[in-house]
This record gives C-alpha cells, structure tokens and sequence, in this order.
C-alpha cells in the first residue's frame, strides 16, 4: 500500500515558563510586550489576544462606559424598568453556503444565541447586507429564505434593515450584519457570580462549525458528511435557565472553548479545569483538525453553549439540556478551582496542560 501523505499547517508557538507561585506566564524576550502593531490582521478578528487587545486599546478607549465594558455577548439596558439586551454583529463567513448552514442562518442564531445566553427572551432583529456587484439574485434569494425560516423557528420577528452595494471584485460575496433585542427574565447572570466548586457543562461537541467550513472552502480536497452545528439555542436555554444555581452562561464562537473559558477566568480570577477525556469531540473534527494543524478546542461552535452552575444543580441542568436536539451530547466537563488561575486542561496522562488565550488566528471568516 503506498503511503498518503496529508499537508499539514504547522503552528508553533513560544515556549511559554510558567511563574507556579503566582499563576502568571513570563513571556520570552523575542515577545516584548510593547510591540506596536501598525496594521489590522486576520488574528485581530479571531476572538483571542489580539482581538481582545484591539477592543481594549482602540474601541474601549474612545467607547468606554459601564455597559461596553462588561465586554458581554449583549448590553443589558434599562427601558421603563425593564431590563433589556442589545447586542450587534457581522457574518462575512466564506464560503457562505456549508453543510449545515449558510450565512443568513448563521446571522440569526449568532445573534439569538447571543441574547439568550444573557438570559433575554430574543424579541427583534435588525438585519443589514452588505452585497457586492454581480451578486446572483438567486442565491441572495436562498440566504433571505434561510434567514426567514431561522427567524420564524427561533420566534423573533426582523423588524429593520438596510442594503449597500459595492463594488465586484470577480468575487461572489455578500456580508451581512445583523442587531438583536430581547427581553430579560428576572436572573443574575455574570462570572461575579462565579464561585470555586461550580462545574463547567457543555451541551455537546466541539469544533464542529469551522471543521465543517474548513471543509467546505474545498481548498484541502477533503470530502466528509461532518456539518455545522449552527443552531438557535433560545428554546433549549429558557428550560436551562430555569435553575437558579446557572452562574454565567456563553456560545464560545470565534476562539472556542479554550477562549471563552480565559475569559471567564480572567472576569473572576479563579481557575477552570476540564477534562479532556470527558469534552466531547467529532472523529470526524479530529481528523480535520489533524490534517489542517487546528486543536479543537480554539475552533469556533455556532450551536454550543457553556454554561458554569452550581454543582447541586447540574444534573438539572443536564437533564434540561438533552429535552432538545442541539443537547443529546451535554454533559459536564471540567470544575471551577480557588488552587489555580487561568484555564487548565487535565489530560489522559493525568498531568494539567495551560490553555492560554488564543494568540494568532486558526482559519479566517469562519462566520
């Protein structure tokens, strides 16, 4: 039998010494920390330390305030008493139609997903395209249909938009923004609420949306029935929601697991440990991941929500999830430590392996 040999994206990163005592990285000489970057990158928009960077040194700089520094998926504002969650965000995912999903449908749950997680009932949607010259009216047809069946079945209603052309470049390419608004339960959600002994749940598998678009870009001649998970979470997470002892809950999306954790280490300070032989993964995502030189647990879900709770109240919580398709697989992952800081994740081997913050970018305009 003669031998296939795979390309494979080699990603080699700086030795990072760990400061035990103190819980702190000490980053080598070759990485000063008061590099000035003079242009915008793909790793910018990826959701780890250079999009978190470019938020905190740019966007919060000159649009600081107590809502916007919370840095949530959504603002929670007050409206005549009410509490209310506003939340934007832009879809430019190439290509934009992939097993399991186009962009119109990836618009939608983004932005549900982003509200119900805050603990909002998702009420309007504002809905914005960006389309270049040349774009087909069919497929802009398909996406529109695809946006309206999301909406219908997530039950929010798209009450505003608007359209822009620009100029064709030979490429078929439409970018879509869309705002969402949504109703708040009377909850306390946050990572203050975040104690030591909470477990950390996931609804199901990892990795599963920028396998399958890796895929679907047709650039690594890789053929597999793996889809995106890209799905409205709204309904499952009003059941989830229920239980009083859910801490904080998020859809990690750009950045992953991995990414979504540090940021819930870095709001409370604690450490947060999972465990890897309990995180479910794909065969089919571990190869992909594999081949491509991708770890899994950076690359970007579209149905997933992680959700840290109470430890009496998880098995609730669970049994809550796996009610709904988009929660047959969840289960518990991992527990919040006071011993450590940062994210850790405790291998097969029984060691414990720091998972930092995303530095670079893994795959570009994944959604």
């Amino acid at each position: 039998m003669v031998p296939v040999w795979f390309p494979l994206k080699v990603r080699v990163q700086p030795i990072i010494n760990m400061d035990f005592d103190n819980n702190k990285e000490i980053y080598p000489a070759c990485f000063p920390s008061g590099v000035k970057e003079e242009r915008i990158t793909f790793a910018h928009g990826a959701g780890g330390k250079r999009m978190h960077r470019l938020i905190r040194e740019i966007f919060l700089k000159y649009f600081g305030n107590k809502f916007l520094n919370r840095m949530e998926d959504s603002a929670v504002i007050r409206v005549n008493e009410k509490e209310m969650c506003f939340t934007t965000d832009s879809y430019v995912v190439k290509p934009i139609f992939f097993p399991g999903g186009d962009i119109g449908k990836l618009a939608v749950c983004g932005t549900v997903n982003d509200l119900a997680v805050m603990g909002a009932v998702p009420k309007y949607i504002s809905c914005s395209f960006v389309i270049r010259e040349g774009f087909s009216f069919e497929k802009l047809e398909l996406i529109c249909s695809s946006i309206s069946r999301t909406a219908k079945k997530a039950g929010v209603v798209i009450v505003t938009g608007d359209a822009k052309v620009i100029e064709g470049n030979g490429e078929d390419e439409i970018y879509i923004n869309t705002s969402g608004v949504g109703v708040r339960r009377n909850v306390k959600l946050g990572v203050e609420f975040v104690k030591p002994g909470d477990l950390i749940l996931i609804n199901g598998g990892i990795g599963e949306h920028e396998a399958a678009v890796a895929v679907a870009r047709g650039d690594y001649r890789l053929t597999t029935r793996l889809k995106s998970d890209c799905s409205s979470l709204n309904r499952m997470i009003d059941v989830v929601i229920k239980n009083k002892g859910v801490r904080v809950m998020r859809d990690p999306t750009r950045g992953g697991l991995a990414t979504t954790l540090n940021e819930f280490a870095e709001g409370c300070g604690l450490g947060f440990v999972i465990d890897d032989v309990k995180i479910p993964i794909k065969w089919r995502v571990r190869g992909v991941a594999n081949i491509l030189g991708l770890d899994p647990f950076y690359m970007a879900n579209e149905g997933k929500v992680v959700v840290v709770c109470d430890r009496r109240g998880a098995d609730d919580v669970i049994a809550a999830m796996r009610r709904f398709p988009e929660g047959k697989k969840a289960r518990v992952i991992g527990e919040v430590v006071k011993t450590l800081q940062g994210v850790w994740l405790k291998t097969q081997l029984g060691t414990l392996r720091r998972l930092l913050m995303l530095d670079g970018e893994q795959l570009p305009r994944i959604c």
